[in-house]
Formats: C-alpha cells, structure tokens, sequence
C-alpha cells in the first residue's frame, strides 16, 4: 500500500469516529422510525400517545435528548477504537473508515444478540411481531447461551487493542504493555460482560442475642406451582427444601389481590379500608399517612429493618412502611415514558446494561426482572448492616409477575419447541381486546404457563442463591426464613382469564404460600391445615421473634400452629375479607365485565399528579369504584361472594372443601349459610366501605 494513502494517527481516529457517529446515528433513525408507538406492556392508546405529547413534551424531549446523547458517545468511542486499531494494522484511508464502519455494526449486532440471548423478553415487543425475519431471529437466539455472542462482540475491540499495543511495544514496551494490557482487560469485562464476580469472602458475623427475619417474597407467587406441593414441573427445588426443613400453611388467602393494598395489609395486620391503600391508584394524601407496621414494630425492639425490590416493588419506595433502608424502583409517570421510548432502541439496549446508572428506566422494565441484580443488591445490603446486631430484610422478586419474564438460561425451559404462537414469550391482561381476535388456543395457554412456571423457577434460583449467603456469613441457623407473595395469578387455564385483581373467582388469584423456617423454633415438615390470613402474617412473624405486636395490628398470631410439636393444635376459624382491586379496563373481554358495575377505564379515570408524576385515581371516581367492587369472605368451608351489578346484588356461594375448583355455586341449597356469611361480612369489613344492601339474588351464573 502507498504511504501516501496510509493516515497519520491523528487521521485514522477522526475517520473512526466519524464511521461510528454515522453508524450509530443511522441505528437511532431506524429505531425510532420503525419503533413509533409508545404502548405499555403490549397496550397501546392513542389517548395516552396525545396526553403525553401535550403534557409531557418535555420528558420526550429530554430522553430524545439522552438516548441521541448516548448513541454519540458509543459510536465515538468504539469507532476512535476500531479506527485506531485499524490505523496500528496499517490500514489506507478507505479501510480505516470503511473498516471500523462495518465493525461497529458487527459489534453492536453481536451485543444485541447477547442481550437477546439472555433477556428475549426484553426484545419481544419489538421483535416478534415486527416481521418473519426478526421473529426468526428472536427464536433461533433465544435459548442459545449469551457468553458467546459477548465473546464475540468483544473480539474486534480486543484485537484493536492488542493492535496498538503491538505497534507501542516497538516504540515503549513496558509503559505499553501497562496501557494496552488494561486496555484489554478493560474492552473484554465491559463490551461482553464475560467474567462475573463471585461474592467477595464473607467474614462470619458474630452470632445476635436475637433472631433475625429474612422474608423471600414474589410478586404473582403461586404456591400450587410449587413442585413439592405436587406440581408435576421441576420448578422449585430450592423452596422444596425449605418445605421438608420448615413449615407452610396449606391455605393463605390475601384481602385484595393486587400488590400495593396487599402489601400494606400484610405488614399493617388490617384491613384495606382500615389502612389508607384501598386501592392501586391512591393518591397523594393517602401515600402519606403514617403507617404502623412490621417495620417499625421491629425498629422500636431494636432490629435493623431493611427492604430491596425490582420491578414491581415501587409501593417500596412510594409508601413509608417504616424501613429504616429501602431500595427499591419508582413508578412514576415520567419514568414509564422514558422506559418505553428506551424499549424501542434495540440497537442500544444492550450498551445501557454497561452503564446501569446512566439508564436507571432499564431496571425498572417489566420485561427485564432478572433476580440476579436483585441478589446484588441483598449482598449489598447485608454487607452494610451493622454486625451483631438484629435485623429485618424483606426481598421481593417480580419474575413471576407478568410478563412471565425469565431470564436464561430458564427462558423457554418448559415452552414445547415447535411452539412460535403470540404467547411464545409470555403475556400481559390487554386493557383493549383488539376487534376480532381468536380466543387463546390450548397451545397458547400451555406456553402461558410454561413461561410462568420458568419464572417461578429463576425465583426459586434467587431463593437458594440468598440461602447460600447466608449459611456464607454464618446466618442460617439464626434467622427465620419465610417465602411470601402478594397475591397468586390467574394463567387462562381455568377460564377465568389472566392477571390478578379483577375478580374472585377461584382461587389462583387469592391464595399465596407462607412458608416458615426456623431451627429449633419451626417444626420440620409440617403442613397446617387450617386456613390462615395475609392479616396474621405480620403477629405472626413478631411472635415468633420473641416481640409484642402493635396494638392497631387486626390479625392474631399463628405460631402455635408451626413451633415443633404443634401437631393437632388448632384455632378457631376466623373470617378472610377478600376485595378486587379497582379495574383498569371496561373493554378487555374478560369473564369478570359481565358482573360488575360499569365505570371508565384508567385512561378516564385516573390522572397523573403534576407535583410528583404519581399515577392516582381522579377523585371524583373514589365513591362509584368502592360501590362496584366486588368482595366476599371465606370462613371454615364456605365462601361467600358479594358482586354488584347494575341490576342488584348478587350472591354466590361456594363448598371450597367439597368442591375446590368452586365449579359449582350452592347459595340456593345453602339459604342460612348466605345469610350467616353475609352478616359476617357486613360486621368484619371496615364500615366507612360498607352500605347494607337488600334485595340480594342468589345464584346467578357468572363465569
């Protein structure tokens, strides 16, 4: 090659980093013009597109701004690299821009195809459904393993490091070798991620005086998908363990299904009504007031209180439950703008994940609920307590939350191979049924559990990881170990649609596993068959720990029910308040429209605060979404359903022993049980949500 066509240094960067900005500004136009519309979790709104032009032009704007920003200083960087080494190889002009040019792409394609690998949910949106090819890709990819496409990608970088550095040694060897030497390790740990650091070595923490409590807990947790409790899958082989080690109820039934309100009454042992959060959507006022609560029972005895969540964890950080430390997402309006406009950058979606601060919104995605940064953050968490003393962490994983999200190497781990349908990566409740869709098809379902039943498996994997940390610092045989959820879920496999919150029917939705673990306090392999209630969870839990429960706490302890020897100990049964949630849709095709009250959807009724970016109910629905939700009670064998529509109340009873699936509604045989429970009901539930109603018919079919 002439020397006259070979570039000084100098030259051979510009022309690189002129290659890369081109590129990378090429990859932003692509996606932002083939990936228009701003949908949340597959629901896409014309009303919410214009609201958020018109209201919140700025926040567009701005992550305009950042994901433009970013895209510039990736292609600078990488192609002043890949020029540079170009440059060192000898390369002329054309080469040098030419060459880093098609580098970049092959380096970016091959991280995509990593990230791909190990979060496909994440690409779904996007992908599957964007065209033949790309959901070709979307499925050849998935399932394969992540470390090499990240090798891969990591192999021009490397090379033109080790380029330059070659050409330094004949010039300045040993401060070149320092250089390139970091240079090298610095492109293969950041570009592919390859090595992941093992937790550093723990020092033993001396023994407390007391008991500490860890509560492992998951959004959408079903505890009849649990393999130990009879499911045919492999999903749980480290939550079997504790099920031999420990004790579970068989039967735990929460208030409200819904993660915010069920939370509340889990930690405050009252019921939604009693406690501010009625709902989802409460407003600001509501978020405010003090809560007594598990929390702060323990912060007044002496504990350390802690708190780390993904996802589906922002009642976290959005409510004062007490903890003393909370790491948890955010759930505000603006933030789910900018995680919907990242979402739709395939091309840079994989290069946020190497500078996570730089794009907080991709920790929160729905579609991305890896445990593993989660199990970070308990190390992170553990390591910064004080030793010695007591202390309360709670964790909550929403991996089992939909979309179903599991990472690999569990994605896809129970789908049937020849399975490439619209549920292929799981699904979400649509908040508008599209006209003419087909109803799901068997096949359908089966890959709606199959990714469900992944998901509870990656979950169970964070549950054995955080019991290795603590038999690690020396901890297990010290702390009682319990395995929550915040309600069940429904999987379409009952025909009572998806999701959870909606209605009561069954119990999929309602039911969530309360698993106890504790050496010498808990008894080993022991079921309790009477029912218990999210409201007992907290007395519970306090008792056990050898402190006095709140005298605002509802619920009473069942620990007589789990210490070693409680074998035919029992208690009397004690009323179950169940409630739905508000409904987000009036127009989702699901079973529960047809007997309910009719109100807006949440793209009428609800609003966003402009103090804070809070979604929150307007208030002037408050009074018509208490009256038309439906509630019931479950007490000894019998549950009873209270549902208003628009033509009256109606009545529905259920044998839940004699007939679990509740297939069969006995209200009309069982007129003394109707009207005992529902006199129960109408003395338990808070009375400022209670209006005695008459005139109730039974029986009517509702599902």
């Amino acid at each position: 090659m002439a020397s006259a066509d070979r570039p000084t240094f100098a030259r051979a960067l510009l022309l690189g980093c002129r290659a890369g900005l081109l590129v990378f500004l090429a990859l932003y136009t692509l996606c932002a013009v083939f990936n228009m519309q701003l949908g949340y979790q597959g629901n896409e709104s014309r009303v919410v597109s214009e609201y958020v032009w018109s209201q919140w032009r700025g926040v567009v704007l701005g992550q305009v701004g950042r994901l433009l920003a970013a895209y510039t200083v990736v292609g600078l960087a990488l192609g002043t690299l890949l020029g540079a080494g170009l440059w060192a190889a000898g390369a002329g002009r054309r080469a040098v821009f030419w060459g880093s040019a098609l580098a970049c792409l092959a380096v970016d394609a091959l991280l995509v195809l990593g990230d791909l690998a190990h979060h496909p949910h994440l690409y779904a949106a996007t992908l599957y459904e964007r065209s033949a090819a790309t959901r070709w890709v979307l499925l050849t990819v998935s399932g394969t393993t992540p470390g090499a496409w990240r090798l891969g990608a990591a192999v021009l970088p490397s090379l033109a490091g080790m380029l330059l550095l070659a050409r330094a040694l004949r010039r300045a060897p040993a401060r070149a070798l320092a250089v390139g030497g970091a240079l090298a390790v610095a492109v293969l740990l950041g570009t592919g991620q390859l090595v992941r650091a093992g937790p550093p070595p723990a020092v033993p923490q001396p023994p407390s005086e007391r008991l500490n409590l860890v509560i492992l807990s998951a959004d959408g947790l079903r505890p009849d998908h649990f393999s130990g409790n009879g499911y045919p899958r492999p999903t749980t082989p480290n939550l079997d363990r504790l099920l031999r080690e420990g004790s579970q109820f068989q039967e735990t039934v929460v208030q409200v299904p819904r993660t915010a309100p069920s939370w509340t009454t889990l930690l405050t042992s009252q019921w939604a009504g009693e406690h501010p959060i009625r709902h989802t959507l409460v407003g600001r006022k509501a978020r405010q007031q003090p809560l007594t609560t598990l929390a702060t029972a323990l912060n007044g005895a002496g504990w350390r209180t802690a708190v780390v969540a993904d996802y589906a964890g922002d009642h976290f950080s959005r409510l004062d439950f007490g903890f003393q430390h909370v790491e948890a997402p955010a759930f505000h309006f603006p933030d789910l703008i900018r995680q919907r406009m990242l979402i739709t950058h395939v091309a840079l979606l994989p290069w946020t994940a190497l500078a996570p601060g730089l794009f907080t919104e991709r920790g929160q995605f729905p579609e991305l609920t890896d445990p593993a940064p989660l199990l970070g953050r308990v190390r992170r968490t553990l390591e910064r307590l004080p030793r010695g003393d007591p202390f309360a962490l709670v964790v909550f994983g929403s991996t089992p939350h939909f979309p179903y999200a599991a990472p690999w190497p569990e994605q896809g781990r129970f789908v049937a191979p020849d399975y490439s349908g619209p549920w292929r990566f799981g699904t979400t409740p649509q908040l508008e049924a599209p006209p003419g869709q087909p109803p799901p098809t068997p096949e359908d379902v089966r890959a709606l559990v199959a990714n469900y039943d992944a998901s509870v498996r990656a979950f169970d994997g964070l549950v054995g990881d955080v019991r290795a940390e603590l038999e690690r610092r020396g901890l297990w045989e010290s702390t009682l170990v319990v395995v929550l959820a915040d309600h069940g879920e429904h999987l379409a496999d009952e025909g009572r649609g998806l999701g959870h919150g909606d209605h009561l029917w069954g119990g999929a939705a309602l039911r969530i596993p309360f698993v106890l673990h504790l050496p010498g306090h808990v008894a080993k392999g022991h079921t309790v068959r009477q029912r218990a209630r999210a409201l007992d969870v907290a007395p519970t839990l306090l008792d056990l720990l050898g402190v006095p429960a709140p005298a605002s706490f509802r619920g009473r302890s069942l620990a007589s029910l789990v210490r070693p020897g409680a074998e035919g100990v029992t208690l009397p049964d004690a009323p179950a308040l169940v409630e739905t949630d508000l409904w987000f849709s009036d127009r989702d095709g699901q079973p529960y429209q047809r007997m309910r009250i009719p109100y807006p959807w949440v793209y009428e009724t609800a609003t966003v605060e402009p103090e804070t970016g809070d979604i929150a109910l307007k208030p002037e629905w408050e009074a018509a979404v208490q009256a038309a939700r439906h509630r019931g009670v479950y007490l000894g064998r019998w549950k009873l359903l209270e549902l208003p529509t628009p033509s009256g109340l109606e009545v529905e009873l259920y044998d839940v022993v004699a007939d679990p699936a509740e297939a069969h509604e006995v209200s009309e045989q069982h007129p003394d049980v109707v009207r005992a429970l529902r006199e129960v009901l109408a003395q338990e539930r808070p009375s400022h949500f209670f209006t005695p109603r008459t005139g109730a018919r039974h029986g009517r079919p509702a599902h």
